[in-house]
């Protein structure tokens, strides 16, 4: 059933999404049952359990044999966007911030920022390593903020269930635009959550600018509705360095992450030169640093 509304890109319902999250361990379950149950001359069995594998294997394809992307400019100039989601309830934020001056990106995009959050950052040394920010504290997990080393103007404020950033940050060689997301859990609200996810493909689609969408999408790969950002020629900064199977949530379970919600999405002429997790103390998300840098300029062949 997960395979065939993965094959058709139906998204479902609440209980389908939670599933389509599991996709990757039918993987694990499925090729080994199939061996077993050639052995064992169940026929029937072997047939539909190697379907399902060869499925799984084929929706991953992607993942392993990443699709070529445009050069990145060897002239440009990278800029480096650490991507955190702090959790709501952390109570260890200063630590976050001792470990965010170290790492020293030229924009941190926080998600589940809440107005205890602020207070807390805006009194450490983070505060003046990042003189540009743009805010939007929130109760629970709908809050979001960017800080920056380098200006920024925020545009029109996109409609979405939780805040999202539309930020034009003046970087070296001109300008990008960023969006900064957070839609809300499926299980929180499910058409929520599919609006959003579709209006940060609209949003991507519209800009002019080398673009970048990055936070907590709280969807993955496996996820019908993420790919048709795939589809809108958005690239996944994981996927594209070899990470498509890493996770990033929940890292604060006796069990490891299993699924990765964080991304960063790149296009409009803006490719990722390197991605790389790190733990974030008190969340329940592991943090990434992702650096960008604009495409090789296409060639002007004189006369056409």
């Amino acid at each position: 059933m997960v395979l065939l509304t993965q094959a058709v890109g139906w998204n479902g319902s609440t209980q389908l999404a939670a599933l389509h999250a599991l996709s990757p361990f039918l993987l694990v379950v499925t090729i080994p049952a199939a061996g077993l149950a050639c052995w064992r001359k169940r026929h029937p069995l072997a047939i539909m359990t190697s379907f399902v594998g060869a499925g799984s294997l084929l929706l991953a394809f992607p993942l392993v044999f990443t699709p070529d992307r445009p050069a990145p400019d060897p002239t440009g100039t990278e800029v480096s966007v650490a991507a955190v989601n702090l959790l709501f309830s952390n109570p260890v934020v200063f630590d976050a911030a001792d470990d965010l001056l170290i790492r020293n990106a030229d924009a941190i995009l926080f998600s589940e920022y809440t107005a205890e959050h602020q207070a807390v950052l805006r009194a450490h040394p983070l505060a003046t390593a990042y003189p540009h920010k743009v805010e939007r504290d929130g109760s629970f997990a709908s809050g979001i903020a960017l800080w920056s080393k380098y200006p920024v103007a925020e545009s029109q404020r996109p409609a979405t269930v939780h805040s999202t950033l539309n930020i034009l940050m003046y970087g070296p060689d001109g300008p990008i635009r960023i969006f900064g997301v957070h839609p809300p859990t499926p299980i929180f609200t499910f058409d929520g959550w599919i609006a959003d996810l579709e209006t940060f493909g609209e949003l991507g689609s519209a800009a002019t600018e080398p673009t970048l969408i990055v936070g907590d999408f709280n969807a993955s790969y496996w996820h019908p509705v993420f790919r048709d950002l795939l589809r809108r020629g958005l690239s996944d900064a994981h996927t594209t360095h070899g990470q498509g199977f890493s996770n990033s949530w929940p890292t604060d379970k006796f069990f490891p992450a299993f699924v990765r919600l964080d991304h960063a999405l790149t296009g409009n002429g803006l490719v990722s030169t390197s991605v790389h997790d790190f733990t974030v103390p008190g969340s329940d998300h592991l943090g990434f640093v992702v650096s960008v840098v604009s495409v090789v300029p296409a060639r002007v062949v004189p006369g056409r």
